[in-house]
């Protein structure tokens, strides 16, 4: 079983990797959930309640 700071090392290392990439598409699947969870006719945290309210729901654990 892989441990929580195994996990998140592994996690780290690969953002790196991404971001040193020259690849546009990571960087326009962050400003894209930058824009998502914006404030605008919802607030940013009632945004954030809802997408949470939906892994849940949909047992997504990550």
């Amino acid at each position: 079983m892989i441990h929580l700071h195994e996990k998140n090392a592994e996690r780290r290392r690969l953002n790196g990797l991404v971001a040193k990439s020259p690849m546009q598409v990571p960087a326009a699947f962050g400003d894209l959930g930058r824009r998502v969870f914006a404030d605008g006719a919802l607030s940013k945290k009632h945004k954030e309640l809802t997408a949470l309210a939906v892994a849940v729901s949909q047992n997504c654990f990550d």
